[in-house]
């Protein structure tokens, strides 16, 4: 029974909230490496979804802190279209989360627009499954 009012209350909750991947290396993980991660921290109201992301390289060579209203979009069910904008680069991209077995599921589909310096990466998550994040 508490799994599943647990699974009902994240079903309530939709796509708010705090949602990250581990994106080091098994070794970078045992060598302790500093970042490595990516991040998603989202508001849905009804249909909209807004927020912020950040994405980090291992060892916080290269950071992209997204900022508040860096993400924005809209849903459909377990679905949702968001476009991400990098603080990096400003480059923005399109791509689908989807909400699977208390994870969130992101793939970037395109990029909508590109960013300056041309050629530097925006550190945006290409495709990850991410975890909710319980404080």
């Amino acid at each position: 029974m508490a799994l599943a009012m647990h699974s009902a209350h994240a079903a309530d909750e939709g796509f708010s909230g705090a949602w990250s991947i581990d994106l080091r290396t098994p070794a970078q993980r045992a060598q302790r490496a500093g970042c490595g991660e990516a991040s998603f921290v989202l508001e849905q109201t009804g249909r909209r979804i807004t927020g912020a992301h950040t994405m980090a390289t291992a060892g916080c060579g290269r950071i992209n802190e997204g900022g508040e209203g860096s993400v924005h979009g809209e849903v459909d069910g377990d679905h949702a279209l968001l476009f991400v904008t990098s603080g990096r680069t400003g480059t923005v991209v399109k791509g689908r989360a989807t909400l699977k077995g208390g994870g969130l599921d992101w793939e970037t589909s395109e990029e909508v627009r590109a960013g300056a310096p041309m050629g530097d990466s925006p550190l945006i998550l290409g495709k990850g499954f991410l975890a909710r994040v319980r404080k």
